[in-house]
This record gives structure tokens, sequence and C-alpha cells, in this order.
């Protein structure tokens, strides 16, 4: 609450709607409908990956056998941390920006020095007894919470150029910075749509997002024209020249043709034809074609709802919240995970060029899919903070374990019986 007589901040998006919780709306609705939301896409996820993976098994490699098993374990570590994170207070996450974007920074400039190359990109660190793990999936996090703390911090003042190019502006050089120097510019893509939702919840003038896309895409012809690879999946995109359908084309193709061969049901779970050695990235970044070939356009279509609806819990949040952390927090990660959902589709679709995203929550990846998830406790985390959340959730907790000790008795009665 603000002081008497002090205007008391209203996100860009909600100055003109009803402003925090309406009368006789859900106080737990953001809460369990995030989870149920999270909870269904990774199962999807899961199942879509060890369909594919299951393609190794039934041609007896016990190497895939393993990455199964050892895929398993990533989500259990993620939901767990997602359930620790959705337990901390507001202002310890509020606390914590500095320790983890300083983590993140160190760990990606570890990456570019002791990294290893995968797809022509450093953006990979390997651990001993872990694997390899991608540091800036874990990065967005870092910037994400720097962001919603630094936009509460000088909120009012983020037009002035001190502020934005400087405090606002040096975390987000770094961070983007040194992605680009591994040669990843899906990831640049993805914290470039973190910055622009934690400022545009902030608040920032348009004209700065105006000046800030077109600086986006002249560094993005320049890098792409510098990169051989990327410079021949544009031209490839845009039908320019000859088509390379064994190169850059190929994946692309076979995509469209497994999403033309699902039709409206698709071919069955399991019974995709490109997943045996024609669309060899089937479990990362085209597995949305697998997808929609084994569970058709109806399948594919309920999985965009999905993200659709994670996003407005997402918005639900920020509207009821009358928090500038927890508004601008929410509105980075809901452009991050649904804007990165929304890219990758759109490669599989041939809307965009390859950009090399993965699809979150559903493409194998464990450091993708551990992120992912810590991001979802954050904003469990918040949305047990709205208002009358945390009550309801007690009390409905409470009836939840009264009604096991009633039931544990009779049923302890009933086995001796």
């Amino acid at each position: 609450m603000g002081k008497p007589g002090e205007r008391r901040w209203l996100p860009r998006r909600r100055r003109k709607a009803v402003d925090g919780p309406r009368p006789g709306e859900s106080a737990v609705l953001s809460y369990y409908g995030l989870g149920l939301t999270t909870l269904l896409l990774l199962a999807i996820g899961l199942v879509m990956v060890f369909s594919v993976l299951s393609v190794g098994l039934a041609a007896e490699d016990s190497h895939k056998a393993q990455e199964i098993y050892r895929y398993a374990v990533f989500p259990v570590v993620g939901v767990i941390g997602a359930l620790i994170i959705s337990r901390l207070a507001v202002r310890a996450l509020k606390r914590s920006w500095f320790l983890v974007l300083a983590a993140g920074l160190i760990a990606q400039v570890a990456t570019l020095i002791f990294g290893v190359d995968i797809n022509g990109n450093r953006n990979w660190l390997y651990i001993p007894f872990i694997g390899p793990v991608q540091p800036s999936e874990f990065l967005k996090i870092g910037l994400v919470l720097a962001l919603g703390a630094l936009v509460e911090r000088f909120h009012g003042r983020l037009a002035e150029p001190k502020v934005l190019l400087g405090a606002i502006g040096l975390p987000v050089v770094l961070s983007t910075g040194l992605v680009m120097a591994g040669g990843d510019m899906g990831t640049v893509i993805v914290l470039a749509l973190i910055v622009a939702g934690a400022l545009w919840i902030g608040g920032l003038a348009k004209r700065w997002f105006v000046l800030a896309l077109l600086v986006g895409v002249f560094a993005f012809a320049v890098s792409s024209m510098l990169s051989l690879n990327r410079r021949t999946r544009i031209l490839d995109w845009l039908g320019i020249g000859p088509p390379d359908f064994m190169g850059t084309g190929y994946q692309p193709r076979h995509a469209l043709w497994a999403i033309a061969t699902g039709r409206w049901t698709g071919v069955g779970l399991g019974a995709s034809r490109q997943k045996w050695g024609y669309l060899t990235q089937s479990e990362s970044d085209y597995i949305y074609a697998i997808l929609c070939e084994e569970l058709g356009l109806l399948g594919g279509l309920l999985v965009l709802l999905l993200f659709l609806a994670f996003g407005y819990f997402c918005m639900r949040i920020i509207r009821r919240s009358q928090d500038v952390f927890t508004s601008v927090t929410v509105g980075a990660i809901a452009c991050w995970i649904v804007g990165q959902a929304l890219i990758n589709i759109s490669v599989v679709l041939r809307v965009l060029p390859v950009l090399g995203v993965p699809l979150p929550f559903i493409s194998r990846g464990g450091s993708s899919l551990i992120a992912v998830l810590l991001a979802v406790g954050v904003l469990l985390c918040f949305a047990r903070s709205e208002p009358d959340a945390r009550a309801a959730l007690a009390v409905r907790g409470g009836a939840v374990r009264r009604t096991l000790a009633v039931i544990t008795p009779r049923r302890r009665k009933h086995d001796r019986s």
C-alpha cells in the first residue's frame, strides 16, 4: 500500500483495466491453473521424448536405453526445485537476484573458455558425473530476477539514459553479449524477449521499443551475413537460390511432411515415420513436428492452447498484483516461455527461419527443462502471494490433512481385521 495521496503504480496493460482482485473471483486460480498447465505440458513432453528415444530401443541400442533412464531424472529435479522455490518468500527472490545473475554470468564465461561445441554453438559446459550443461538456460532466470528488482528500484526513471543504458543495460549487455559470443542466436532472441517483456510491463515508453527493434533487426542481419550456416538457412527460408534439399532445407521439409502425414488425428502414438532417422532433430527443435504426426492437428492445437493458457495465468497474476517486482518478473517469464514456444512452433511451420530454439516442457534437454521448471516455481511463489491466496491454500491444505487423519485410522482398522 502506498502513502496517502500517492499514485500507486500500474503496469501498462492494466492502466485502463480493473485493477487488483475482482469480486467473486477465485484467489487460487492462478496457482492451480499454472500447476495443472505445467504438469500437462510436462507429461506430453515426456511421452513425446520417450516416443522418439524408443527408436533406439527398437534398434537394441543400449546407449539409447541409458539416455532414457538418465533423462527421467531431469523432470524430477526440476519439479522438486520448483516446489522449493514456490515456498520461498517474495522478498527472498528479490534479494537473490545479484547472486543468481552473477552465478549465471560466471558459468557462461566458463563455457566460452572450457565449453564444448555442439551444432556450431559454444554454449555447453561439461561437468563431471553430470554431463553437458547449458548455463545460458539458467542465465535467463538470473536476468529475469535482475530486471524485476532493477525496474522496481528505478521505476519512474526508466526513460533516463543513465538508468536505461547503465543500471538496466549493463546486465542485459553482459548476458546477451556472452551468449552471442558462443554463437547461440536463438537464446539471444529469447533474452531479448525477456528484456522486452520486463520493460513493457514496467511502463517504458513505446519509442524505446521501436528503436530497440530497429537496432535488433540490424544486428541480426549483420550477424547472419557473417555466419555462413545462418545465412544459408535464411536464404533457404526466403526461397532465394536453388533449394538445398539435403542440406539446410532438409529438416524444415521433413518437418512439414511429418505434419502433413498426421492430418487431424495423427498416425498414432509411437507410429511416427519421420523419427526413424529422417528428422534427425526429432527429439529437440523439431519435436513439435513429431507430435503433430503422431497426435495430429488436434494434438498440436492442444499444446498451443496449453501455452496460451499458461500466458493467461501469468497475465492474471500481473493484474492482481500490487508489487512492481512481481509484475515485471512475471511478465518477463511469460515472454520467455510463451514467446519461446511460439518461436519454436513458427520455425517448425516455416513461418520463421531455423533459429535453434527448443520447445519448453516438450523438447528434450535437461538444462532447458530444469530452468523452465524453476521459472515456474518463481511464478507459483508469486501466485501463492496473491491477495487471499495464501490463506485459501492453508485452509485447503488443512482440510486435506483432516480428511487423511480421519481416513487413515479406519483403513488401518480394516487392514487389521
